[in-house]
């Protein structure tokens, strides 16, 4: 083993002789020695041969280096490969998870928008129906009070003539009693008192019978019985349809605010229900605001901390990237280094096997 390594002792002195060979080997082997990794190497290699170490178990060494190198390197690119796969499926989750929470701000912010515009119309239509059922109900009051107002003035109007009639007919009896020859006197209580109550209602109607009566008193006779009784069929005939047409009038009013009244509360009911229904619509109008608020927040922190995780993933990524990148190049460099030691060594052992070659056909 000693003769061997003096061999290629002999045989890197007799490289050295040539200029140009000598100086490329020390500017390979100083460029190796400035990397850290080539100095580990060569101090490796130098250990191995101040121990006398076969150069064979150089070559080895370095192959097994090499071998390890391309290894890590495999391995590192199946765990970027996988890390990039995971990586680029976590933003593409996180860019998704932007683009949704900005989907659903847009949204909500719609919601909340139209929303508030429904809520200001509801409440001014909340304001008109209160209006007009105050109006309706005013309008009811005042239709209702004129109804029973209608309805006294022609109940007093009935009695007046139904009165007036029971006068009409006791007249006519008294003065029937005159025509059949009962003096006076029988029935002067009687005749005063439709007199006096005749006079009482002060009709128009009664002004021609009230001063036939007056003459009746002083003096009685056939042809003024006959007169009066047939100026008392008159104006009862008169009375009977004055209170009949007071009938009429009435029972026409009375349907009229039957109608009117069930159309007044059919309109309250329609105004009560639309300004309850606004009412409700309200309450409503302002808890979907208020949700809205609520979630526009949400969502707001939840696209904040999704682009936030983006960020870092995206950064966290690059350095990845970069870490890997700068293993890659540190690695190629290395076997560069390897690789490069093993060509020096295997052009130095080419060469001492030509010398030994040569030397051999010469001696």
């Amino acid at each position: 083993m000693a003769k061997f390594i003096a061999l290629i002792a002999v045989a890197l002195v007799l490289v050295a002789a040539k200029p140009q060979k000598s100086e490329n080997t020390k500017e390979i082997l100083t460029q190796i020695n400035k990397d850290s990794f080539g100095n580990s190497i060569l101090s490796v290699i130098q250990l191995q041969l101040s121990t006398g170490g076969p150069v064979g178990e150089i070559q080895i060494l370095l192959n097994n280096i090499a071998s390890q190198l391309n290894n890590d390197q495999k391995k590192a690119d199946k765990v970027h490969e996988s890390d990039t796969a995971a990586f680029t499926k976590l933003i593409q989750d996180l860019e998704q998870e932007i683009a949704y929470q900005q989907a659903q701000i847009e949204a909500v912010t719609r919601l909340r928008d139209d929303t508030t515009e429904a809520l200001a119309e509801a409440e001014k239509e909340v304001r008109v129906a209160t209006t007009d059922i105050e109006n309706n109900e005013k309008s009811f009051a005042s239709e209702q009070a004129l109804r029973a107002e209608q309805h006294a003035t022609w109940q007093r109007k009935d009695e007046e003539h139904v009165d007036q009639i029971d006068a009409i007919d006791e007249a006519s009896k008294i003065v029937q009693h005159l025509q059949a020859g009962v003096a006076f006197a029988q029935v002067k209580s009687r005749f005063e008192k439709v007199q006096a109550k005749l006079m009482e209602s002060k009709h128009a109607l009664f002004k021609p019978l009230i001063s036939a009566l007056t003459q009746l008193a002083s003096k009685v006779d056939n042809k003024s019985i006959i007169k009066i009784l047939n100026l008392l069929a008159q104006i009862r005939q008169q009375l009977v349809a004055s209170r009949a047409s007071l009938l009429a009038t009435e029972e026409k009013q009375a349907a009229n605010w039957a109608n009117q009244s069930a159309h007044l509360q059919e309109e309250h009911k329609r105004l009560s229900e639309r300004k309850a229904f606004l009412e409700f619509s309200i309450v409503q109008f302002k808890q979907t605001i208020s949700d809205a608020i609520e979630d526009l927040e949400d969502h707001t922190l939840f696209l904040e901390d999704a682009e936030d995780s983006l960020q870092i993933q995206q950064r966290w990524t690059e350095s990845q990237e970069a870490e890997y990148e700068a293993q890659t190049f540190e690695r190629q460099n290395q076997l560069d280094i390897v690789e490069r030691l093993q060509e020096h060594i295997s052009q130095k052992l080419s060469a001492t096997s030509e010398f030994i070659q040569v030397r051999e056909e010469v001696y």
